[in-house]
């Protein structure tokens, strides 16, 4: 048998290569051996060396888990851990006593594991002490608040994530009563999307319950995710709207005080550089764009209201009011902050409108030619800002559609 070379731990005997590992003096005692060695059935070295790698990672684990075992403050902790508040501190309470300590290093665990015990069991008679006045009934009450409060303060202390599954007014019963609000009327995407920013949150704060969360608490994330550099202005913008508008929902079911999150987006580039259309901007476009067309009235209505192009889009011939003289927007899917709004129509356009819709179905499309995507889950109007894009262009307009709200 040869000597394994510096950094190896195989050997090969006769054809076969074997795994062999000495064992360090201060740690054979808890092994019971000087060496570890084991056959790994194999005669190719390529495949003894891979073998090798994944052994030296379990006998790493093994070696700390030895040396953890004779850790007289990790002992103390497990030790903290077995032992149940109620258990009185004898010598038969300490669960988990390795059984090859010496009398003075068991001495030694007792004595550091009552320094984790006692301030636990005294700050269990104090709260026993305070429940004392309660019923059974009040205690089942109290139950959920004073166990998420206990969370979320541990949670703070070891910096570890908190999981409240209980109906207290968390900020996860904030984004259920988010949910519930428009319930099957929220994109999965939004919604799936407004999870994974409140989880985001959740682990930047440190919160756990609703009625902690404060202006600073969101400022100090927005500010976190500014610093990291990765993430856009929008992006960033769309988190703080997201998780702002669950806090908002849950305040308000909770009867709590809205808490100020005004002003906390960011300007973006695209709203700093936009600029309002020229008059000779505007008439080059209409004179190119073809009488009645779906095309012309878009335009007409985003130069007359200012309203965004996917609104005009969506409407059918049914959200047409001609008492009011106005296109509702009932749908909140198609508005730019999921309310309701009213696209007014001038009264040079209005018997133009009503000619165009005349016996026509209440739930066609009121610009019928529009091009929209097949596909539901993508914005209704991606086509047709597609389509004035590459009309814009070829009319030689340095403008955008949207810019029709700035002029």
């Amino acid at each position: 048998m040869r000597r394994p070379r510096s950094g190896s731990h195989l050997v090969r005997r006769g054809q076969i290569y074997h795994y062999r590992r000495v064992v360090p003096a201060d740690v054979r005692a808890v092994f019971g051996v000087s060496e570890v060695t084991k056959s790994l059935d194999t005669a190719n070295e390529i495949e003894a060396k891979r073998l090798e790698k994944v052994l030296d990672v379990q006998f790493e684990e093994k070696l700390q888990a030895a040396r953890d075992s004779r850790d007289p403050d990790k002992i103390a902790v497990n030790v903290a851990k077995a032992t149940q508040l109620e258990i009185v501190l004898a010598g038969d309470s300490y669960r988990g006593v390795p059984e090859h300590l010496s009398d003075d290093e068991w001495l030694d665990v007792a004595g550091r594991a009552q320094q984790h015990l006692v301030p636990r069991l005294t700050f269990a008679a104090e709260i026993s002490q305070a429940l004392a006045p309660l019923t059974c009934n009040q205690i089942d009450e109290l139950r959920p608040a004073m166990l998420s409060v206990i969370r979320q303060w541990v949670g703070r202390a070891t910096g570890t994530p908190v999981v409240i599954a209980d109906s207290t007014q968390t900020l996860d019963w904030a984004y259920e009563r988010w949910l519930r609000k428009r319930a099957g009327r929220r994109a999965n995407e939004s919604v799936d999307r407004a999870r994974s920013h409140l989880d985001a949150f959740k682990r930047h704060s440190k919160l756990v319950l609703l009625a902690d969360v404060r202006r600073s608490h969101v400022l100090a994330w927005r500010d976190s995710l500014i610093d990291a550099g990765k993430l856009s202005t929008n992006s960033i913008n769309q988190r703080i709207q997201l998780v702002g508008a669950i806090f908002r929902v849950g305040w308000a079911d909770a009867e709590m005080p809205e808490q100020n999150l005004r002003d906390l987006t960011l300007p973006t580039d695209d709203e700093q550089s936009r600029v309002a259309w020229t008059r000779d901007e505007i008439l080059t476009a209409l004179r190119a764009l073809s009488l009645g067309s779906w095309s012309a009235w878009l335009f007409l209505i985003g130069l007359t209201t200012g309203v965004r192009i996917g609104e005009p889009t969506a409407a059918r011939v049914g959200w047409w009011n001609p008492r009011t003289s106005m296109i509702e927007v009932d749908d909140p899917r198609f508005t730019k902050a999921h309310k309701k709004h009213v696209i007014p129509v001038i009264d040079c356009l209005r018997a133009l409108l009503e000619r165009l819709i005349e016996g026509r179905d209440r739930d066609q499309y009121l610009f019928a030619d529009a091009p929209r995507p097949a596909n539901q889950r993508i914005p209704i109007s991606h086509e047709t800002s597609k389509w004035f894009g590459r009309f814009f262009d070829r009319q030689k307009i340095d403008r955008v559609f949207h810019e029709l709200r700035h002029t």
